[in-house]
């Protein structure tokens, strides 16, 4: 019996052959040679992106020829008005051209990823990204502990409760690594496929995701360590899950989730990062909304996947204190307030270089309002030459005799008015920092406060308060006894 094919194989053959091409093949000239069939010799040249697009028409079954249909035709567009005009209006290099092509181009890109799957990046980035299966075999679990405990019917009521608390614990373990891979496997995989051929170059992966692979490493060690040797002793021996297993991997929670310092630290800005270029570049939003559509990811936001690893890290000490609520036994007790203080105490240690990095981000801010301090107008330029050295006014340097772990911090500003003398009055704007007080001036023309004065130095700062101490005091620096004389400026403040 001889063998039907498919009548009119070219469109097909397009079709495998651009698939082949988007995947790494070498079959470029057949399928721009097949999708060219498609017009009579010496007929219209279709557009590159419409020829793309014909190779990605997907075929179901029983439809077409097959069913003895006309043959599939192709029409050209009529030049109607496309965002906001004619397409052909343009000259090629024009950017309003190059945009709709681009925003074209990623529109096939992605729905080839619906249709085929997302492609194999090299091996190099799969490793770096942790993109993949190879790792998860080992993170299943069953649906109730009551499955691996035989006699859960003869357990108190108490004891029920302990085992809901510690089975939660593993339970949202898991789920929270899986949201964690949908920002390697989907979103960062899907960016980087897009950048291979030219598309979202100007976006940032490792911005948006560069610190998540050490996260799920983090969380795949603890799982293959920790949790998941507990739930093995329980599916081996039917015996109720024991907290006091987790002890040990507990106590070193801090040196196991360090990657969570700088996730952190740097949160706030991968938000900004993410939020901006949804505002500002549409290929980025259309390719965010593919992705939270995808069936991959649940309907996750992209927003709400990048603050699930601040919300799990912070979870830990509740999930500790329920199964605590619902352990009578002493020795479990004590093992799991051992527990609890490990975690809550890595996660003051985060708090602590999170509010560090606020208080730097609010002194880098400051010191970009203040302007250069000149110690006196200089006469000549020889003199200014001279006087630069000592000039330079850094409130970024480290605070002199105190450890390096005490950062100068910005604590008030505002304006003031000040009088020297018996009638000179003048309106100035005071900072104050942990160590100094400056006296600025705000400049009308220039976005930078002046320096004005000699900085006050906190530990050489005399207040005194005045007749009326609510409206104004005298403040004063006075340097130590010298053989030149004891010397000091003073201001009424009001």
């Amino acid at each position: 019996m001889q063998a039907l094919g498919p009548p009119n194989e070219g469109p097909l053959q397009g079709l495998v052959a651009s698939r082949i091409e988007t995947y790494g093949g070498r079959h470029r000239a057949s399928a721009q040679s097949t999708a060219g069939s498609l017009y009579p010799r010496g007929g219209p040249v279709p557009d590159p992106s419409r020829r793309r697009l014909q190779q990605y028409v997907p075929f179901a079954r029983g439809s077409g020829q097959a069913r003895g249909l006309s043959p599939m035709r192709f029409r050209d567009p009529e030049p109607e008005k496309r965002h906001g005009g004619h397409v052909g209006a343009g000259p090629l290099h024009s950017p309003k051209f190059k945009e709709v092509s681009k925003a074209h181009e990623l529109e096939v890109r992605l729905h080839t990823f619906s249709m085929f799957g997302m492609p194999r990046l090299p091996p190099e980035d799969r490793q770096h990204w942790e993109i993949g299966e190879a790792g998860d075999s080992s993170l299943t679990i069953e649906k109730s502990w009551r499955e691996l405990v035989p006699g859960h019917k003869e357990m108190s009521r108490e004891l029920c409760h302990q085992q809901e608390a510690l089975w939660e614990l593993l339970t949202t373990e898991l789920i929270y690594v899986r949201k964690l891979k949908i920002m390697t496997d989907l979103l960062a995989a899907g960016l980087l496929n897009l950048q291979r051929v030219g598309l979202l170059t100007e976006v940032s992966a490792e911005t948006l995701f560069g610190n998540v692979p050490s996260l799920i490493r983090a969380h795949q060690s603890f799982w293959e360590e920790v949790l998941g040797p507990t739930l093995e002793e329980t599916r081996a021996s039917g015996q109720p899950l024991d907290p006091i297993g987790l002890q040990s991997g507990f106590l070193t929670f801090g040196q196991r989730f360090q990657p969570y310092v700088q996730y952190c630290l740097r949160v706030k800005q991968t938000m900004a990062y993410a939020r901006k270029q949804q505002e500002t570049n549409p290929l980025f939003h259309t390719f965010v909304q593919w992705c939270e559509k995808h069936k991959r990811s649940g309907r996750q936001m992209l927003g709400d996947l990048l603050i699930k690893p601040h919300q799990r890290i912070t979870k830990y000490p509740l999930l500790l204190h329920a199964v605590l609520k619902r352990s009578p036994r002493a020795r479990a007790q004590e093992a799991l307030n051992a527990m609890i203080e490990a975690v809550e105490s890595f996660l003051r240690h985060i708090n602590g270089q999170v509010r560090q990095g606020e208080e730097q981000e609010s002194l880098m801010a400051a010191a970009q309002r203040i302007g250069p301090y000149e110690v006196l107008e200089p006469p000549s330029d020889e003199v200014e030459k001279n006087l630069r050295p000592f000039s330079t006014l850094d409130l970024m340097s480290p605070m002199l005799g105190v450890a390096p772990e005490y950062t100068r911090q910005l604590l008030l500003e505002g304006p003031v008015r000040v009088k020297e003398g018996r009638e000179g009055k003048l309106d100035v704007y005071l900072f104050l920092f942990s160590d100094v007080l400056l006296v600025t001036k705000p400049q009308r023309k220039a976005d930078k406060a002046k320096v004005i004065r000699p900085p006050l130095m906190l530990e050489k700062l005399v207040c005194q308060p005045l007749r009326d101490p609510r409206k104004s005091f005298l403040l004063g620096a006075f340097s130590p006894p010298s053989f030149l004389g004891e010397g000091g400026v003073g201001m009424g403040i009001k």
